[in-house]
């Protein structure tokens, strides 16, 4: 497991009425945060890292930093949940072996209409993960 790098990155306001702001630079898999005027990338992946660090704009947050930010103001989210949603990081073998969990699937929509991940929603997802929505066939085991 890699060690997870956290970066404020700028943003590029949102062009349309209906849009929303997008990281300036590409992320790849990574973990987004958004704030005002820029977000807050997490990312375990060391060439993503340095290629954003190249960029003058882009800030390493060092442990100080995220003591002293609230990655949601008014919300119950720590860092160490937020990088539990990096690929790679949350122990679990689903997205490796090619099989994805209900817990998963559901994650990964949240996450995509940008609804935080808790530590309840985490304990939830690893118990809807008993349920494979995808490549149950992987995981049987084989027949003699």
């Amino acid at each position: 497991m890699n060690a997870v790098r956290w970066m404020e990155v700028p943003v590029q306001p949102a062009s349309g009425r209906n849009e929303s702001p997008t990281v300036k630079y590409g992320i790849g898999n990574s973990v987004v945060v958004y704030g005002i005027d820029s977000a807050y990338v997490g990312c375990a992946d060391e060439t993503i890292v340095a290629e954003l660090l190249r960029y003058p704009d882009v800030r390493p947050l060092n442990a100080d930093d995220l003591r002293r930010i609230d990655p949601l103001p008014g919300l119950p989210l720590t860092w160490e949940s937020l990088e539990a949603q990096i690929p790679g990081q949350s122990g679990q073998h689903h997205l490796r072996d090619g099989v994805i969990g209900l817990g998963d699937l559901i994650s990964s929509i949240t996450r995509r209409a940008r609804i935080p991940e808790c530590g309840a929603c985490t304990r939830r997802r690893k118990g809807l993960n008993r349920i494979t929505v995808w490549g149950w066939w992987r995981a049987r085991p084989a027949e003699a």
